[in-house]
């Protein structure tokens, strides 16, 4: 897989002080066929997603975890997470704040963080959020 990085950081940043992120060394990961949906059309782009669990069907403020796949290109815009976010990168490459994230990275958002994300050539991602995000755009 050719990455072109031109740009993006390769350094992780910290955005608040209760953020972190852990590199981890987990080798080749498998994704089996799974019947991913499109993800919030109209504001993602090129974004799939396949949910593991979603508590926001009872409770707006409920937590929710998936497998989301973004495909080359992929965008979602600047969002404020209420609460807790991590996020493993899987395949791929992910960048969000232009920071590369490569499989293995484990990122935890603090509730106050702001971010948006993309990828140049595609990655799939295991998401979880205590509560959902404030749109920002």
């Amino acid at each position: 897989m050719n990455i072109q990085t031109s740009g993006i950081k390769t350094k992780a940043e910290l955005y608040s002080d209760n953020d972190k992120v852990v590199k981890l060394e987990i080798g080749n990961v498998r994704i089996p066929e799974l019947d991913f949906k499109v993800y919030q059309s109209g504001l993602r782009t090129n974004v799939f997603i396949y949910p593991l669990f979603d508590n926001t069907k009872k409770d707006p403020n409920g937590s929710d975890a998936a497998i989301i796949r973004y495909l080359p290109g992929a965008f979602t815009p600047r969002h404020l997470h209420v609460g807790y976010e991590m996020v493993l990168v899987l395949e791929g490459e992910y960048v969000e704040n232009d920071v590369l994230y490569m499989p293995g990275n484990l990122i935890i958002r603090a509730p106050g963080t702001t971010h948006e994300m993309r990828t140049i050539n595609g990655c799939t991602l295991l998401a979880m959020r205590d509560i959902p995000v404030k749109q920002l755009t």
